[in-house]
């Protein structure tokens, strides 16, 4: 209900030139702030993810037309922007100069605007929408009182900070939308978004309770999924100057009334002061809290229907299979390479699968095997305590020793790899990332160069989850430290650039073929499912029905398995594509990767007893009434 406190993320570039990365003009490039990426477009300018490059703090860069505000009104209104802080306010720290206008540098939230949240399956809770709307008026009781009206307010201007579980609201634009209003009253009359507007807002009146109107049009839709009036601009004109908004009966009888009160047509029957509305509303909080309702979602949405799955074809192994991976052979099919502790067997799997064998051969390692990572060139076999390179030219070979089995990682080109030594808990003040060239040729073999180290700095008790090759030419170390999540950035040259902090524990890491996007698991969270793009740093939380064990990525979406069988299947915008249950339950699990784009064929292990199943699982299987 309260805002928690801002944290502070620092990160250096993961790369230093890419064709995503259009930084708004050459001056801000040259500027004390470096552009990660493009994160949306506004009505007032494009907004971008920048570092500061001296302290590697993450700020927005928000891009305004130097045409679309007279100097001396944008002067006027940057002088209150920046003295407005408030937990629940986005902030403006600075401003900076270009050839084509100017950039504010603002806060950074992470976890996208509230309409990207409205827009998802995730079902909120009566206490999350009731606290969004307390956090969004705290925010414009503060404005107000330093005479700041929004003019704006709409999901899109509210931006979402994660935090542990959940997500505090924040407000932006505040005075960039007023501003904008006056410098088009002489030409169009007036801006803003009629479905968002107030009464008075179409005749270019923009009094304090203009934004307390906006505020119960934006309650409304969180609590009943839609809007009280829809249409064209001119019709939602007509309706929010004649008409009185439905408020179902679902809508508790005090949350109703408030709702009402917010959206009267005549100013002196609404809500004067946000100060009011935000203790009736805190009010009705107490009702919900006593009653022990806040934690029921606010209303229900209706999911796909729940398909029982099909029997999948399977092939019998003579062994246990914990570690699976998948090496395309140069002719035709794969090489199936399977583990159990330090038994690891070879087998050629036909693009139709193979024939049960009829026996099991194999080899040991010194220690158990942990996964297998793929390369261009074969893959490589992690153990408890070693690495060993497969490769379809060269064969099988130990590449290195001392490891950790999550401290692993192969750039995507397979020309070199990362390790790091030690425990998953770190009492040292520095973890060492050692990177080492790999080349293979047919005439020379396979050569390892000589290691460079980057110290990656600690705090007694961060505890190591995974080592990523986010490309070619970085690496990310990810840690816990406590609740929090850290990204440390490193080179293949051996060169630390700085780390991104987050207060969401996360767990369970998936890559996915977009660059830079994992998908990630959270701690006490056990219903949610994260997208997580490194840069420019966004994390979206979309919440399920299962508790979700596996992630993988198909061609239509994210598949979530749980150690139940039960599936559900999601796509970007968090929408539930499709939801299964009676699927076995893997050991293993690894996708035939085409070259046309993500997976549609899975290879899931199961274990029975001393032996075990290779199922094969068809993304018709898991979809079939989602591809064409």
């Amino acid at each position: 209900m309260t805002a928690a406190r801002r944290t502070r993320r620092s990160c250096k570039p993961l790369c230093s030139r890419d064709n995503q990365t259009v930084a708004p003009t050459r001056q801000i490039r040259r500027s004390q702030y470096y552009i990660l990426g493009l994160v949306g477009h506004g009505q007032f300018g494009r907004v971008y993810c920048a570092i500061h490059r001296k302290t590697g703090e993450l700020v927005a860069i928000k891009d305004l037309h130097k045409d679309r505000f007279p100097t001396h009104q944008f002067l006027r209104e940057l002088r209150f922007l920046i003295s407005l802080e408030h937990p629940s306010i986005v902030t403006c720290h600075a401003l900076e100069h270009s050839a084509s206008g100017r950039q504010l540098v603002l806060d950074y939230c992470e976890g996208g605007t509230l309409r990207s949240l409205l827009e998802s399956d995730t079902s909120l809770t009566m206490q999350e929408i009731l606290g969004f709307s307390l956090d969004i008026l705290a925010a414009l009781d503060c404005a107000h009182r330093q005479g700041i009206v929004h003019c704006d307010i709409k999901p899109e201007n509210i931006l979402m900070e994660l935090v542990p579980g959940g997500w505090v609201a924040r407000i932006s634009d505040l005075g960039i939308a007023r501003l904008s209003q006056e410098a088009k009253q002489a030409g169009i009359g007036h801006t803003g978004s009629p479905a968002y507007m107030a009464p008075e807002r179409f005749y270019n009146q923009h009094p304090p309770a203009a934004d307390l109107y906006a505020v119960g049009i934006v309650l409304y839709e969180l609590l009943l999924g839609q809007r009280p009036f829809s249409g064209t601009p001119m019709e939602l004109m007509v309706a929010h100057l004649n008409q009185s908004p439905a408020i179902p009966t679902q809508v508790s009888e005090p949350l109703g009334n408030i709702v009402r009160k917010a959206l009267q047509k005549l100013l002196p029957k609404r809500y004067a002061r946000a100060s009011e509305m935000r203790a009736d509303l805190m009010a009705v909080y107490q009702i919900y809290q006593t009653q022990g309702s806040l934690t029921q979602p606010a209303r229900s949405k209706t999911p796909p229907d729940l398909d029982l799955a099909p029997d999948l074809p399977f092939v019998p192994l003579p062994h246990p299979t914990t570690v699976m991976g998948l090496v395309p052979l140069p002719h035709q099919g794969y090489l199936l390479v399977t583990a159990n502790q330090q038994r690891v067997w070879f087998y050629h799997w036909a693009q139709q699968g193979m024939a049960a064998p009829t026996d099991s051969q194999g080899f040991t390692l010194p220690c158990p095997v942990q996964s297998f990572l793929p390369t261009p060139q074969g893959g490589v076999i992690v153990t408890s305590e070693s690495l060993h390179l497969l490769s379809t030219t060269h064969g099988l070979g130990c590449i290195a020793e001392g490891t950790h089995p999550q401290g692993v990682a192969v750039a995507p080109n397979g020309r070199w790899f990362a390790t790091t030594a030690g425990h998953g808990s770190t009492p040292q003040a520095a973890v060492e990332v050692t990177i080492r060239q790999l080349t293979m040729t047919l005439e020379q073999g396979v050569k390892i160069s000589a290691p460079v180290t980057a110290m990656v700095p600690t705090e007694p008790g961060d505890q190591l989850l995974i080592l990523l090759a986010v490309d070619n030419r970085h690496g990310v170390l990810v840690m816990r430290r406590g609740s929090r999540t850290l990204f440390h950035t490193v080179t293949r040259r051996g060169n630390y650039l700085g780390c991104i902090s987050t207060s969401v524990p996360l767990y369970s890491l998936l890559p996915t073929r977009r660059p830079y996007r994992y998908l990630a698991l959270e701690d006490n969270c056990p219903n949610a499912v994260l997208l997580i793009d490194l840069r420019p740093f966004r994390m979206l939380r979309h919440r399920v029905d299962i508790v979700p064990h596996w992630l993988f990525e198909t061609a239509v979406g994210y598949g979530l398995l749980s150690q139940a069988g039960d599936f559900a299947m999601i796509n970007d915008e968090g929408h539930l594509l499709n939801r299964m249950t009676g699927l076995p339950c893997p050991q293993a699990m690894v996708p035939q990767w085409s070259t046309q784009g993500p997976p549609t064929q899975y290879l899931w292990s199961t274990n029975q007893g001393e032996t075990s199943r290779i199922y094969t699982v068809e993304l018709s299987d898991l979809a079939p009434d989602i591809l064409i």
